[in-house]
């Protein structure tokens, strides 16, 4: 059985949770190039040297929409989250993601933090509670995640979500998996 939470270190190239490897192209900021599958989303987030914070997202394996603040970025960051996988079966499943971000420029430390959401009547609800990385100095940080089914709880929708940090430019918006689960695994995680 699955930990209920487990964090590591893990591979840069993903699987799409069937027998063949997805299309992997890269995300690139600052000649610093890292794996992303080809089509999901990614957000690049920074602060300028006035101290404007911007935002944008974009698929991976397309160009980056042009943005002037970008540009002129005095630090900048690129997140991205995986498809929610689903591993095992009964009282023995999880969901299984990975996270990465890489920054650039004038930043002290970065981190990340994830969490499982599910769906609610009254809008996304968190599944478990936000787990998160060491900060490290590192231009690039790559981790996999996993959360167990509550096996049998009620069905609703899952899919993780996650925000980067990094000193001296702030935070990321939050980001979701593009794809999600529609599972029995309840309200809350074991």
């Amino acid at each position: 059985m699955a930990a209920a939470f487990s964090l590591g270190t893990s591979s840069a190239s993903a699987q799409d949770g069937s027998s063949g490897e997805s299309a992997t192209r890269y995300v690139e900021i600052d000649r610093d190039a890292r794996p992303a599958v080809e089509g999901t989303s990614v957000t690049e987030w920074g602060k300028t040297a006035s101290g404007e914070s911007y935002s944008f997202t974009y698929r991976a394996g397309e160009a980056k929409p042009d943005n002037g603040k970008a540009a002129a970025a005095a630090a900048k960051c690129s997140i991205y989250i995986s498809d929610v996988s689903f591993r095992g079966s009964g009282a023995n499943a999880w969901f299984s993601w990975e996270t990465s971000q890489v920054c650039s420029g004038s930043y002290g430390s970065q981190r990340i933090e994830t969490q499982m959401w599910r769906s609610s009547w009254s809008g996304p609800r968190g599944y478990d509670v936000w787990h998160g990385t060491k900060s490290t100095t590192k231009s690039f940080i790559d981790y996999g995640w996993s959360v167990d089914c509550n096996d049998g709880g009620g069905t609703y929708t899952y899919y993780p979500v996650m925000k980067g940090f990094a000193t001296g430019v702030g935070s990321s918006p939050t980001t979701r998996a593009d794809n999600e689960l529609r599972k029995n695994c309840g309200t809350d995680a074991p």
